[in-house]
């Protein structure tokens, strides 16, 4: 019995961040679909036929809030799809009303929300939503890679960095669990500094640090920072995003957190979005004891047993200042979260997809939604064709960003020499015109030159010609810059 097909679309965009290509590709790794992948962003053309596909799964990073990223060809092939439409949605508190919009208009069955289920109403109302199904997950899992990947070598009493941390400062409008994740970071450091306690914090975008040499530093930390991902405060209609861009043309600089809380704190109680991070999946691979704000985390994390509780006002610091010196105790906590989060399985990109597989079966069983058509994909598909090309056909990896800059260069060198290649008509036609256009005049001024008598007289009939032609030139240069600076 041939294999259902499972068609992900994502953008090529997003794929240089590491963890949207991991979780991607979990799908090749882990289903017992066909799965093959398609761009279907930066005016993407799909030129086949969805319906060869069982189902249809819309990456997060294909983001439909933002109007016009998602490419229309490919929302038009999706309304003629006759299987099953599945969504991941992120982020999902920017212009939560255009995505609403797009779930409602491409009749998605699925949504894979971060949205906790007490809050969906909230977000996603019933009445609005009658025939959706909405499925509360993370933003991230383990990935295999991670899960291989060793402890740290380092004895926790012997690692250099007391306390190690790298967050950003995120702009103030979305609210609180945003500016967490600066301030953990500028108060503990200011405390470390106090203290002459070692520690690596910094927030500072230069700072970051990636790949490999991420985990070198991680497994270098006797501990690390952490708060709760996501925010509370969601921009239905974009008005919060105005008034933050407002005040920040009005005072020459960007708010501050204090200062623009009056937006947001009435939005805080509506909805508790605070997620896990992928990070708390790495220092736990890591055997790195966390050190994170009192908070949520997708309830999967408890205080004192999975990582060291650090109240929000601080005021508990002294206590687990105390606790980093007691390496049995971190030993254990470290211990209990890689036993919980990594090496039981539980929060792997395997038991993810495996969801997935489960809400298509019983979707397609459900609605009763046909087999796909059961046409071959040919092996060219994805390969030959034009680079240049708006074109996106099925292929059987996600691309990394890459291929779509260096399709986006390929095309718009060609597009370049067109346009170079149509402006030299251009000149030519209009240097053409003007030849024909005071070949005339030229002839008369000859004319008139060789009939005057008179040195005076010849200069100005030729000034007086002259004026008038450089003022026909003058004007067709004029008309023809307008043309120009219109394409």
């Amino acid at each position: 019995m041939a294999r259902p097909r499972l068609l992900v679309a994502y953008s090529n965009e997003g794929t240089f961040v590491t963890t949207t290509m991991e979780y991607l590709s979990s799908f090749k790794l882990y289903s017992r679909f066909a799965v093959s992948y398609v761009h279907v962003t930066h005016g993407a053309e799909i030129d086949f036929d969805l319906n060869t596909f069982d189902a249809v799964f819309n990456s997060y990073c294909a983001r439909l809030c933002f109007e016009g990223y998602v490419s229309k060809s490919y929302r038009e092939a999706l309304k003629r799809f006759r299987g099953v439409r599945l969504i991941a949605v992120q982020d999902e508190y920017d212009q939560t009303n255009v995505l609403q919009g797009a779930i409602q208009d491409l009749q998605f069955d699925v949504v894979f929300t971060c949205v906790p289920q007490e809050g969906r109403n909230y977000v996603y109302p019933a009445a609005l939503f009658p025939d959706t199904k909405f499925v509360t997950v993370l933003t991230g899992y383990v990935p295999a890679e991670l899960k291989q990947r060793r402890r740290s070598s380092i004895p926790l009493a012997e690692r250099p960095i007391l306390i190690g941390y790298r967050g950003r400062s995120l702009p103030v409008r979305y609210g609180r669990l945003g500016f967490e994740k600066f301030e953990i970071g500028r108060r503990m450091r200011d405390i470390c500094e106090a203290r002459g306690i070692a520690h690596d914090i910094d927030m500072s975008e230069k700072s970051r640090i990636y790949g490999e040499a991420w985990y070198d530093f991680l497994g270098s930390c006797r501990a690390t920072l952490g708060s709760e991902s996501g925010s509370n405060c969601f921009d239905f209609d974009g008005s919060l995003a105005s008034r933050y861009q407002e005040l920040k043309a009005a005072n020459g600089r960007e708010p501050s957190y204090s200062e623009f809380r009056r937006y947001t704190d009435p939005l805080e109680g509506m909805v508790k979005m605070g997620q896990i991070s992928p990070r708390v999946f790495e220092a736990a691979a890591l055997g790195t004891p966390m050190v994170m704000f009192t908070g949520h985390y997708s309830d999967i994390v408890s205080p004192g047993e999975h990582y060291i509780e650090l109240k929000k006002d601080f005021s508990n610091v002294g206590s687990v200042l105390e606790q980093l010196q007691d390496i049995g105790s971190l030993e254990a906590v470290a211990g209990r979260a890689h036993d919980h989060l990594i090496a039981s399985g539980k929060y792997d990109y395997r038991r993810f997809v495996e969801t997935v597989e489960a809400v298509i079966d019983h979707t397609r069983a459900e609605k009763a939604r046909p087999q796909s058509l059961g046409l071959p994909l040919p092996a060219a598909w994805g390969e030959a064709f034009e680079p240049h090309s708006l074109i996106e056909r099925p292929t059987p990896a996600p691309r990394d960003a890459a291929a779509l800059l260096y399709k986006q260069a390929v095309r718009e060198t060609a597009l370049c020499r067109a346009e170079i290649a149509r402006l030299n008509d251009v000149y030519k036609a209009e240097i053409a015109h003007l030849n024909h256009a005071y070949a005339a005049e030229i002839a008369s001024l000859n004319e008139v030159i060789a009939e005057s008598r008179g040195f005076r007289g010849l200069c100005l009939l030729s000034y007086r010609l002259a004026r008038q032609l450089l003022g026909h030139v003058r004007a067709r240069l004029s008309h023809l810059r307008f043309t120009l600076a219109r394409l």
